[in-house]
């Protein structure tokens, strides 16, 4: 097996061979079925452009066994992500000729055939061993002797048991497993004006219901009460309940916990001036949201609007970093110059300043200190779309609050960003506390 160095593979000439790629590059027909996400020219735009990457390093066929991976390059859709007990796998060949196949468990294969392209769906019975039903797939795409990619790097997950994929190996001596993550994260971060528009969706659904939460938001509630309020109305406007994949939130109040990422508290009461900060969002169509707004229970003390005026700034500078032609580096040393201003740059909270977003939470590339972090020097393009969080960490000292974080996501167009979280104001919300009437007093 051959796993990339995170910092050996050339993302930039990737990006470069592959961007003016299109469906008619496929070398092949790819009929999307009705009941797919995503229409058949997408599909085929990204068949192509994974097929010029695997050429370029000697692939001859990707085995996806992960999620989204799958779901991006097959378009198969299910709830069995859910089960770990049964592997899901896509087998797409180089050679347009060869065929390309999806290998499901049999209750699937109707579900399969609605909604992948592919040409031939391989079912295998929930009771019996699904490996040898791969490995025939695999055999079918490229021979007995064979470069098989597969996800054994940086931000992956084999979709089957270490004992599975050694009963593949096994069953295929005459095939190299080598690493193919840094292929599809390449073609990954370049988004189609459809996953756009899912994303500017998610984005939108995300703000309404962090915006009916903070007007819910009272001195009392727990964490679990306003993170159930919040979560309503995602759902209510359409967030996604029917896949495996979840809409989700995290909420940090108060300066305890503050102090730390944790999951909604149902224990304690918030209190009038707790700092609150909600971060996630909704997915949609499997496409999700990562953005970060904040609040204060009145009163809001002067150090605490500093410190948050601070944060937004640096988001700001950063998003205005933002256009194609730049490097991931440069949007970080964009934040980081508003922190040294105000004289808290050893408050920086993180070597990155924001990633990619798409089917994954966080995709590449990482917006981060150059020579540092893994894809700093990436130079960013028309078709990503990152979240951009300077984190500002107030942690310690006398008076330790916790982070102030604006968490904006932005699409890179032509000359700059489309900004897909504006449906909500990045200011800090003040709830005022209400005011109850003093029945002794006449």
């Amino acid at each position: 097996m051959i796993a990339f160095a995170e910092d050996a593979y050339d993302f930039d000439r990737a990006l470069d061979r592959i961007q003016p790629l299109g469906p008619r590059d496929a070398g092949r027909t790819v009929d999307a079925p009705p009941g797919a996400a995503f229409p058949s020219s997408d599909y085929a735009a990204r068949y192509a452009r994974l097929r010029a990457l695997m050429i370029a390093e000697g692939i001859d066929a990707a085995l996806f066994t992960q999620e989204e991976n799958v779901q991006y390059f097959s378009g198969y859709l299910t709830v069995l992500w859910v089960s770990k007990f049964r592997p899901l796998v896509a087998v797409l060949p180089t050679d347009p000729g060869r065929p390309a196949k999806v290998v499901v468990s049999g209750q699937e294969v109707g579900n399969a055939a609605a909604t992948s392209w592919v040409d031939e769906v391989v079912a295998f019975s929930p009771q019996v061993a699904p490996i040898p039903h791969i490995a025939r797939a695999i055999a079918d795409a490229v021979g007995e002797r064979a470069r098989v990619g597969i996800e054994l790097g940086f931000g992956q997950r084999l979709g089957m048991n270490v004992r599975q994929f050694r009963e593949l190996q096994d069953a295929l001596p005459g095939v190299e497993f080598v690493d193919i993550t840094p292929l599809a994260q390449t073609v990954r971060m370049l988004k189609s004006t459809h996953e756009v528009s899912y994303l500017r969706e998610a984005a939108r659904i995300s703000t309404s219901a962090v915006e009916a939460g903070w007007e819910a938001l009272r001195p009392g509630m727990t964490e679990r009460d306003l993170i159930t309020a919040i979560g309503a109305e995602m759902y209510r406007q359409g967030a996604e309940v029917t896949t495996s994949k979840q809409s989700f939130f995290g909420i940090m109040a108060g300066a305890r916990r503050g102090l730390s990422n944790a999951v909604a508290d149902d224990r304690t009461p918030l209190a009038p001036g707790d700092l609150v900060l909600v971060d996630g969002g909704a997915s949609y169509h499997g496409y999700v949201t990562d953005f970060i707004r904040q609040a204060v229970l009145s009163p809001v003390d002067d150090e605490t609007l500093t410190w948050f005026d601070i944060a937004l700034e640096a988001n700001r500078a950063a998003i205005a970093a933002v256009r194609p032609g730049v490097r991931a580096s440069d949007v970080y040393d964009a934040a980081m110059r508003v922190f040294d201003h105000h004289g808290v740059l050893e408050h920086n909270g993180s070597t990155i300043v924001g990633h990619g977003i798409g089917a994954d939470v966080h995709e590449l590339p990482w917006l981060g200190e150059a020579g540092v972090v893994f894809t700093s020097e990436v130079v960013l393009r028309e078709g990503m779309v990152l979240s951009i969080e300077p984190i500002l960490s107030a942690r310690t000292g006398p008076r330790p609050r916790g982070n102030f974080i604006v968490e904006e996501m932005v699409a890179v167009t032509t000359d700059g960003t489309e900004l897909l979280t504006a449906g909500l104001s990045p200011e800090l919300h003040v709830a005022a506390v209400p005011v109850v009437a003093d029945a002794a007093r006449p």
